[in-house]
């Protein structure tokens, strides 16, 4: 992305309204230099517009410092203007029904200044906090390890981060202004428009796994995630995709599949043998469901994957060939 901000966990959008003391301090001046003009210009105006200077400063105040202050000086211009410049003169008495009328409308003004000045800072205030915000999330979006691509509902690419452009070997200069079609695989053509106008209807689509080709031509498994992305006038404009490459998942997963079949395949071929068997006690022959006497080991060899080879116990060569077993040295 261009134009990246950074920022850290906690920061907050500062005000650049004073207040406390600071806010106070400004309000005294403010009036006090009003007063001050007002005396100088006393001479000339004598009682007309009284309050005119007051009210300059009550505007100045509200601009700068928070609403205490401005309450402050808007109070305090009132009692100059009526103490100093209303008859009768130090009084806080107003007998003439004109200068009611001024203090009333002063009153009436600078409220009403005050009020306006609250809706239009709040305003900014929320901008701030909401340029703070985009600021924040352009830096989440610009670290993050996924791919986050932004486009148009025709499939067009408006934003590219750092995270698409390791996944996908292209830079931003190269991506921006083209289609995503160029990442699609050819045989997977058909499942670009169906996805984009499933999020043109605002329905959210997650993980989502297919595949895309890189700019090397080489082809990544990727799990999609699509959102529509909407205006202040909460109008559908876009869609946002998140793509994170599962390639070694699905390359563990296929291994773990070829395993497991491996295993079922090898037990598939293991034969058990349970029950009850026929033996002659004698010669040791074992019948078969045919009623057959088989050798036992052609019958275990027949009903298991075992097998057999052939020796002599020390027994049996005693009783068979007495004569090898005498001749024979001690000790085999």
């Amino acid at each position: 992305m261009q134009n990246s901000v950074t920022w850290e966990k906690g920061e907050e959008p500062k005000s650049p309204v004073l207040t406390g003391m600071p806010a106070y301090a400004l309000a005294a001046v403010s009036v006090a230099v009003a007063w001050l003009l007002r005396m100088i210009l006393d001479s000339v105006w004598a009682n007309r517009l009284p309050f005119g200077l007051f009210f300059l400063a009550v505007i100045v105040v509200t601009q700068f410092a928070d609403v205490r202050a401005t309450i402050f000086s808007i109070v305090a211009g009132f009692l100059l203007a009526d103490w100093f410049f209303l008859p009768p003169r130090h009084s806080l008495l107003i007998t003439d029904p004109l200068n009611q009328l001024n203090a009333f409308l002063y009153f009436i003004v600078c409220f009403g200044v005050l009020f306006f000045s609250l809706r239009a800072r709040r305003a900014l205030e929320r901008e701030r906090a909401a340029r703070v915000a985009l600021g924040q999330l352009a830096a989440i979006i610009e670290s993050s390890d996924d791919a986050i691509i932004g486009k148009t509902l025709d499939g067009k690419i408006v934003s590219w981060n750092a995270g698409a452009g390791k996944l996908y070997g292209y830079t931003e200069t190269e991506a921006v202004g083209r289609t995503i079609s160029f990442l699609v695989d050819t045989e997977r053509s058909t499942e670009l428009t169906p996805l984009l106008e499933r999020v043109g209807r605002g329905e959210h689509i997650s993980h989502f796994e297919t595949v895309r080709r890189r700019k090397d031509g080489e082809l990544v498994e990727v799990s999609l995630s699509l959102s529509p992305v909407r205006n202040s006038a909460g109008q559908i404009i876009g869609a946002s995709t998140i793509a994170r490459d599962i390639g070694e998942r699905k390359k563990t997963e296929r291994e773990r599949e070829r395993l497991v079949g491996e295993l079922r395949k090898a037990l598939g071929e293991v034969k058990t043998l349970s029950g009850l068997f026929p033996i002659c006690a004698y010669c040791k022959k074992i019948r078969d469901d045919k009623g057959y006497w088989n050798q036992i080991e052609l019958y275990i060899r027949e009903h298991s994957s075992a097998n057999f080879t052939h020796s002599i116990c020390p027994d049996c060569a005693k009783d068979n060939y007495a004569e090898f077993y005498k001749s024979a040295p001690k000790g085999r």
